[in-house]
């Protein structure tokens, strides 16, 4: 069966190979039932074109423990026997052993045999796992993508599955279409764009799931924090798993101190599998009463030498440490010659603690961010490398410093260009500056400010809401059905609004989106539009509290109906079933 690109003309050869290079190395991105995978074996053959399919069929695994040997061994027995006959005749192809890694980590592993045919536009992947594992993770059938008159034709054989084939039809052929239209020619890849790069991704598999088998499960269960457990727990997890994987290449254990360490949890993981560490934090949670009494969790205000002072760590950590982040190599670099950091960046900060400032508008403002973070490590003599996590947070690559660009004699010259650039950044004279005014500058308080709305003049609430609902109701015809009003994207409200309210919103909280939360008995959130949220009934309300398991409790028709004091129209519900109170004001 033939699938022929319909999404885009004229792919380029170039742009072809590139797609099905993501697709081979990103298959997760497209199998939901894969976690990730790995490249085992690489192999250019030099064969017969009309010998291709025989190869394809020669070649099956007989286990999966010793994938990459048996792969080897059966590619060398079969060229053996194929010798150099007609070597002028022969194409070039190269063969590729990928391992799948399933999500669930208690299922069978997978292992395809890709052919890359590059003569004849052509790349087929045939599963070669072996029988009596019974993978669910790739096709069990053979199937080929191929560059034909500069569209991507997909080929399946007549008696695959109808489920599978209607997935390689509907999911993968759209997704290598748009790499190819995505992807330039010689124009570099995005930003840090391997995963694991810097570890081995078969050991992080192995590792990341004893952990989570270890402490997550048990921590999902009795987290007593307000976040969420699956997100919050899960991120560390990986996080720790990575670097434990870094610091088995050290051979010996490590300390380390977590700066801004939250909920403590990655203090935890680390210490308990034998890491000697300390975290510190503006703050004390819940959970650190949880913790057993060796896990070294420490409430203070966070200012940026003083740190070290409390633990010569071997490691510093800055995990999402927002105003903290740019101090984080500082921090390492003051510490020891010997001394190094993990950092992950999430919200962009610049010494001084104000928000960073995008210059180029060609890139987003976290890829700046990261380039100018990666920047000054490097300037404080740091040979700086960066990694894609596998974590759930949207900000998931890290900068990692190791090793010194620079000899141990020059370590204290380092010290004085580290002491510059921090002066000259948060606008301290060069001269006369010492330890303590250092010392006294702080990035966070230790009361966390309210960012809600809750704390926003009502005035100013209620005006910006007029300005969105004047909007929504233009052209309200009175004397016909009750009209739903019209739809505006998130990002064109800003023009409704005067500059002044906005200024006076975005100081209290997260901006519009946080008042359009706050107020979602008016307006609802879809797809990035705002429209008016219909007015629910009171059988609506108590189906919903029991389909989310919640008391029956709630008081009905006790707040005000905006509706029916703002809509021109009223309330579209009899006063006897909307949940509100029609009421006037």
């Amino acid at each position: 069966m033939e699938v022929k690109n319909q999404y885009i003309t004229a792919v380029t050869v170039n742009s072809f190979w590139q797609s099905i290079n993501v697709l081979i190395n990103k298959s997760h991105i497209v199998n939901k039932r894969c976690w990730g995978s790995t490249v085992l074996a690489k192999q250019n053959l030099k064969i017969l074109p009309c010998n291709i399919e025989a190869i394809l069929d020669f070649v099956k695994l007989k286990n999966g423990v010793n994938a990459r040997s048996t792969f080897v061994h059966l590619l060398t027995d079969y060229l053996t026997v194929q010798s150099t006959k007609d070597d002028e005749n022969k194409a070039e192809v190269e063969i590729i052993l990928v391992e799948l890694f399933p999500k669930n980590y208690g299922e069978s592993h997978a292992y395809q045999m890709i052919c890359l045919q590059k003569t004849e536009l052509k790349v087929k992947f045939i599963d070669v796992t072996p029988r009596e594992d019974k993978q669910n993770l790739c096709p069990t059938f053979s199937y080929s993508f191929s560059l034909i008159n500069n569209e991507i034709v997909l080929k399946t054989p007549a008696d695959a599955s109808e489920k599978v084939n209607q997935w390689l039809k509907n999911t993968v052929l759209p997704q290598v279409v748009k790499w190819s239209k995505e992807i330039v020619p010689n124009k570099a890849h995005k930003f840090c764009n391997k995963s694991l790069a810097l570890v081995s991704l078969d050991k992080y598999y192995e590792k990341y799931n004893q952990l989570k088998l270890k402490y997550g499960k048990e921590m999902v269960k009795i987290w007593p924090e307000c976040t969420d457990p699956t997100k919050f727990v899960y991120e560390d997890v990986a996080i720790a798993t990575y670097l434990l994987l870094l610091w088995e290449e050290q051979m010996t254990s490590q300390t380390f101190v977590d700066v801004g360490c939250g909920n403590g949890l990655l203090v935890y993981i680390l210490t308990m599998e034998g890491h000697d560490g300390l975290g510190v934090d503006v703050r004390k949670r819940k959970i650190w009463d949880l913790y057993p009494d060796n896990i070294k969790l420490k409430e203070m205000t966070v200012t940026p030498t003083n740190i070290h002072t409390i633990s010569h760590g071997t490691w510093i950590i800055g995990n999402h440490s927002d105003e903290l982040t740019p101090w984080i190599p500082v921090i390492a670099a003051r510490s020891s010659y010997k001394c190094n950091f993990f950092l992950l960046p999430c919200c962009a900060y610049n010494f001084d603690g104000t928000k960073y400032q995008r210059q180029n508008s060609s890139k987003s403002q976290y890829t700046e961010y990261l380039e100018y973070i990666q920047t000054v490590c490097q300037e404080f003599g740091f040979e700086t490398k960066m990694d894609r996590l596998k974590i759930p947070s949207t900000k998931r690559i890290c900068l990692i410093g190791r090793q010194r660009l620079y000899e141990e004699d020059e370590y204290d010259k380092y010290l004085d260009v580290v002491h510059e650039i921090v002066n000259e950044q948060i606008g301290l004279s060069l001269n006369g500056v010492t330890n303590n005014e250092l010392n006294d500058f702080k990035t966070r308080d230790p009361v966390e400010k309210v960012r809600n709305c809750t704390q926003v003049d009502k005035g100013v609430c209620s005006q910006i809401i007029m300005c969105i609902t004047n909007y929504l109701l233009e052209g309200c015809p009175l004397e016909a059905d009750w009209y739903c009003g019209k739809k505006i994207q998130i990002n064109d409200l800003v023009d409704l609004i005067p500059s002044n309210l906005l200024k006076a919103l975005k100081s209290e909280c997260g901006g519009l989106q946080t008042l359009l939360r706050n107020n979602h008995h008016i307006f609802e959130v879809q797809k990035g539009c705002v429209q008016f949220r219909f007015p629910r009934t009171i059988e609506e309300v108590k189906k919903n509290m029991i389909n989310k398991k919640q008391g029956n409790d709630v008081k009905m028709q006790v707040k005000i109906c905006w509706f029916y004091n703002n809509h021109p129209q009223k309330c579209p519900l009899d006063r006897s079933v909307c949940s509100f109170l029609h009421e006037k004001l």
